[in-house]
């Protein structure tokens, strides 16, 4: 167990007693939640809801006394799932395309920067979409923050893979972006 890990759980065995913790939890973990799911295609909207559904099922899996190891990647492998689930819906077929996000994120400080940022940033959208499933998936999680072994984790594969495949898009994201 990492010492991420043994600090979260230290601080998860107060959560039913103090919401000051999980206010804590929340905090750090929000952020990287949300752009795991807005690079796997979710709206900025979709994203929080999901977001909000991940922490109230952790409530519920730790009301029910549930495992309180590595909440970290239990919390990325629900969001994941549920993330999975939206886009497989009847109404997620109908949403607006990455390209929308890159819109609202972008540096306000000169126009010919933003106009740059988000051709930039739609590159990369682009072809972050040309990776495969696998190769998508891993790095995505990567950026947010995952060990390999938590990666390996959440999508059910071993920590080995985790790595290759996570080398593999690096590799693919350089020639394609000219990094």
């Amino acid at each position: 167990m990492s010492d991420d890990s043994v600090s979260l759980a230290l601080r998860l065995s107060s959560l039913g007693a103090d919401s000051h913790e999980a206010t804590n939890l929340y905090r750090e973990l929000r952020k990287p939640l949300l752009r795991y799911l807005v690079c796997l295609g979710l709206s900025s909207d979709e994203a929080q809801d999901v977001v909000q559904d991940t922490f109230l099922g952790l409530h519920r899996h730790l009301a029910s006394e549930g495992s309180q190891e590595n909440i970290r990647s239990w919390l990325f492998r629900v969001a994941h799932n549920q993330a999975r689930n939206r886009q497989n819906s009847y109404h997620r077929r109908f949403g607006e395309p990455l390209e929308a996000e890159a819109d609202s994120i972008a540096d306000p400080s000169t126009p010919e920067r933003i106009v740059l940022e988000q051709e930039k940033f739609r590159r990369l959208a682009r072809e972050i979409r040309l990776l495969t499933e696998s190769e998508r998936e891993c790095l995505l999680l990567r950026a947010g923050g995952l060990r390999y072994r938590e990666i390996g984790a959440v999508l059910g594969i071993p920590t080995s893979t985790v790595g290759d495949t996570v080398e593999r898009a690096i590799k693919k994201l350089a020639e394609k972006c000219n990094v």
